[in-house]
């Protein structure tokens, strides 16, 4: 086949696992190819690939509004064609369930096949870093979730994530993009003290909203798509992202690294866990019985 993946990604934890499912497809010998969204994004004619692939960060139990906009004007879709979704976030709370709910609506405006949805987790950007260990057990899941990805596009096994009205109800108002990047972004300063002016920041922001006036100081526009990552990869932890100060994270994973050491010291989620780590016993649990199944049917 010829598949093209779609995605958008913030911290590049999307990046990550979007390169992941292109070398699972290249071992299948199907041809590959990325694009990943940003401000200068090229419009796509999508309509002569078999498969496409929409891979995004939940943002507040949604999809992210800049990348809806994107698949919506910049996107060039045939009729009948295949697509999956593949999302991440830090946690596997039930609202996530509705967080695809613009981009399915696109698609069944699109006349677009919906052939599987699929949910990874992968580590905070904010509120609080992932500890090593957690993570390598959460990237030993996430392999087995890819394999149940591809055998079932290969089957043609369609899996859906379902929501219902309450879900789509809340995450709707919960919504934080719609007005929250641009509203924080007044907020936004750096220490001048710290800065380094290495220009990370300039040079990588998606949107970008960051510049350097006249005085030789980093400053924002009012264009954030409020995805950390200035904030996140900032060698000098000198920029103060406003009202969500408190929750930042910085500079902390290396995926790829930790992709590549399997070793684990222990379960990190031995199942009497208790608060925000209590879900996840639920949903390693969940792929573990459907890589079982899958397993006993290659």
């Amino acid at each position: 086949m010829k598949i093209l993946l779609i995605y958008y990604t913030g911290t590049y934890n999307t990046r990550f696992l979007s390169n992941k499912i292109k070398e699972r497809f290249i071992l299948d010998n199907h041809e590959v190819e990325l694009v990943e969204f940003n401000k200068d994004a090229p419009t796509i004619d999508a309509s002569n690939y078999d498969l496409i692939g929409l891979g995004y960060p939940i943002y507040g139990f949604n999809s992210p509004k800049p990348f809806n906009q994107y698949l919506k004007s910049n996107i060039k879709f045939k009729k009948g064609q295949k697509y999956f979704i593949y999302k991440n976030s830090g946690e596997t709370f039930s609202l996530n369930n509705a967080s695809s709910r613009t981009i399915k609506n696109l698609g069944r405006k699109r006349k677009i096949k919906l052939v599987g949805e699929y949910h990874f987790v992968l580590p905070y950007n904010i509120h609080f870093p992932f500890e090593e260990n957690f993570i390598k057990e959460i990237l030993q899941y996430n392999e087995k979730l890819l394999d149940i990805l591809i055998y079932n596009l290969k089957q043609y096994n369609i899996k859906i994530i379902n929501s219902n009205i309450f879900y789509d109800i809340a995450s709707f108002f919960i919504s934080i993009q719609k007005v929250g990047g641009p509203i924080n972004s007044f907020f936004y300063k750096v220490d001048n003290n710290k800065c380094i002016k290495c220009m990370k920041c300039i040079n990588e922001c998606p949107s970008k909203n960051i510049y350097i006036d006249k005085k030789n100081k980093i400053k924002f526009h009012h264009d954030c798509y409020m995805c950390m990552r200035c904030s996140f990869y900032c060698p000098a932890n000198a920029i103060n992202i406003g009202f969500l100060n408190s929750w930042k994270v910085s500079n902390y994973y290396n995926l790829y690294a930790l992709d590549k050491d399997k070793k684990l010291v222990a379960p990190y989620i031995k199942g009497d866990e208790k608060g925000f780590y209590k879900c996840f016993k639920k949903y390693f649990d969940k792929i573990e019985k459907e890589y079982q199944k899958f397993s006993q049917n290659i």
